[in-house]
């Protein structure tokens, strides 16, 4: 390999990192916050008005998948990180689509991002939803999109 080609190879390894472990803080610091006020947060999700009878149950499961895919996006080996970036993108897909649709149909709510309060959602709230979006695509992409082997494989018989 060529030093210009493993220079290369080197800052999409500490991009990739950073990018893991900056997600992964994002998604750790939303659980933990959503967990302080487990009804208050069921409150920010009944307020996008989509089946807000429901809203205690994601209310419950959010803030603990939000843990679990942020210890797995640092720490685990790359088998687990591709499920969690899965996880991840369904996730922000999820909310993407009820910020959406809360700025759409002109509902004034606080995005309920981070527990309790905040700012209300907005345009801003729409970038920075997509521009997580990005984020998991690049890991997808960089981290634990499996590699093709160098060497061609074997023809079969015949």
């Amino acid at each position: 390999m060529s030093g210009a080609a493993q220079r290369r190879l080197s800052v999409r390894v500490v991009a990739v990192g950073l990018l893991r472990f900056a997600l992964g803080g994002l998604l750790a610091l939303a659980g933990l916050l959503k967990l302080r006020d487990p009804s208050g947060f069921a409150v920010e999700i009944a307020n996008y008005q989509l089946l807000p009878a429901l809203a205690a149950y994601p209310a419950a499961i959010l803030p603990a998948t939000e843990l679990v895919l942020s210890v797995a996006l640092v720490f685990a080996p790359a088998p687990w990180r591709r499920a969690a970036v899965v996880g991840v993108a369904i996730l922000f897909a999820g909310f993407t689509v009820a910020v959406t649709s809360a700025y759409v149909r002109g509902i004034n709510i606080a995005c309920g991002c981070f527990g309790g309060g905040g700012d209300a959602i907005g345009p801003l709230t729409l970038l920075r939803n997509l521009a997580l979006l990005l984020g998991v695509a690049a890991l997808w992409r960089w981290d634990v999109t499996p590699r093709r082997a160098a060497e061609p494989s074997p023809s079969r018989p015949s």
